[in-house]
């Protein structure tokens, strides 16, 4: 994901960069681990002052998202999970041996995986957990928790909650053996969750329904994309112009109270309206003619694979042995 500015939205230069960066670790575009450029490489290459650039390198530093270390540079951090380092085990050597014949036999990973999860559930009856999805928008936090319901055992029980229920005293935490959220509100889950044992990042992926909508696209069709945010203007275009590269009019705005006169203006000679999640008030008053949807997003199932599932399961065999609740760092 190529990080840059667009001067003529009405959203500050610092904005814009903050949501780039945040999104792409969403969307894993800078994955756990990858090297940002420098805060003189960045101003440079955008042309900006490293002053802005460096504020907002230790706003998301603040917020966990980032990491800076002397003389090496700035990373995304490793962390897509908030747990205690485990101690290697006799039990590990023997797993990686039977990976190494896995890959010998040529398994993947995902099969090898779900291989594993079945021999476990075979071997004795599953300890459910009690977990939690904190999201932004309750619609589509529960269409979240929906897909991620699917890959968790029978009696595991996930329920969906967003930060302003829990901001309004609502959506209690208490008791949740892991808690999901995003990777750039990790911190602020945290510091919410107090005494919660894991918090854990989920990614997103645009939707194959949202896919196929963008592919569909008229390539002289007059496009409006109107984000809900300001921070992310620039990547939710970024975003589509990589599913809809073959548009040519595309024209983006930021979401207004409903009825506003610029959102009407933005849109009124559009044929395809395509709104961010928390945007759905663009389609009041829109003409019936104007072909209109929603930019969603889903787990990204090979993170779910990979990721979530074992460590789900390591916390289902430590509460299956009695031990005490873990605290996130």
């Amino acid at each position: 994901m190529r990080i840059h500015i667009d001067r003529d939205l009405p959203v500050p230069i610092p904005l814009q960069l903050q949501g780039q960066i945040e999104y792409g670790v969403t969307i894993g575009d800078f994955p756990p681990g990858s090297r940002l450029p420098s805060v003189r490489e960045l101003a440079a290459e955008l042309g900006v002052s490293p002053v802005t650039v460096s504020t907002v390198y230790r706003t998301l530093q603040a917020a966990g998202l980032i990491d800076s270390a002397p003389g090496r540079g700035t990373f995304v951090r490793s962390e897509g999970v908030r747990e205690p380092t485990e101690v290697a085990d006799p039990t590990d050597a023997a797993l990686r041996r039977a990976l190494q014949r896995a890959d010998r036999a040529g398994v993947g990973r995902a099969e090898l995986i779900e291989r594993l999860q079945r021999l476990v559930a075979q071997a004795s009856p599953a300890v459910p957990l009690r977990a939690a999805f904190v999201g932004v928008y309750p619609h589509v936090t529960r269409a979240y928790v929906a897909d991620l319901r699917r890959h968790l055992a029978v009696g595991d029980e996930l329920v969906a909650t967003t930060f302003d229920e829990l901001a309004d005293g609502g959506g209690a935490l208490a008791g949740r053996d892991v808690l999901f959220t995003f990777a750039h509100r990790m911190a602020d889950l945290e510091r919410l969750a107090h005494a919660n044992p894991v918090v854990a990042s989920v990614a997103l992926i645009p939707s194959e329904r949202t896919r196929v909508a963008l592919a569909e696209i008229d390539p002289l069709a007059r496009v409006v994309l109107v984000s809900a945010v300001p921070e992310f203007v620039v990547t939710f275009r970024s975003a589509f112009e990589r599913f809809a590269s073959h548009v040519a009019s595309v024209r983006t705005t930021v979401h207004a109270a409903p009825g506003g006169r610029a959102l009407v203006d933005a849109v009124g000679d559009a044929d395809v309206v395509v709104y961010a999640t928390g945007a759905e008030d663009v389609l009041d008053g829109l003409p019936a003619d104007v072909r209109a949807f929603e930019y969603r997003h889903v787990p990204d199932p090979v993170q779910v694979e990979t990721v979530l599932l074992p460590l789900v399961e390591r916390l289902r065999a430590a509460k299956a042995r009695g031990e005490p609740p873990r605290e996130a760092r």
